[in-house]
């Protein structure tokens, strides 16, 4: 059975960000850093989450990183 969102620990967006797709999977070391700050524990600090929810997953920019900056 499905966890209520606001009980949920990891972003819904986990498995699906291009961020961690495309950008970061030649640094999984990296990757795997990040992702479990802003994926798995405060997803709602992160920049890319944030956008999502307000403009739509597709609309995310590409070098826009979790923490807010861009590449």
């Amino acid at each position: 059975m499905a966890m209520p969102p606001e009980t949920k620990s990891d972003c819904e967006y986990s498995d699906s960000c291009d961020f961690f797709v495309t950008i970061m999977a030649s640094v999984p070391q990296f990757s795997a850093n990040i992702q479990g700050k802003y994926c798995h524990a405060d997803f709602r600090d992160c920049a890319r989450y944030a956008y999502a929810k307000q403009h739509g997953k597709g609309c995310v920019p590409e070098d826009l990183f979790p923490n807010a900056s861009h590449f």
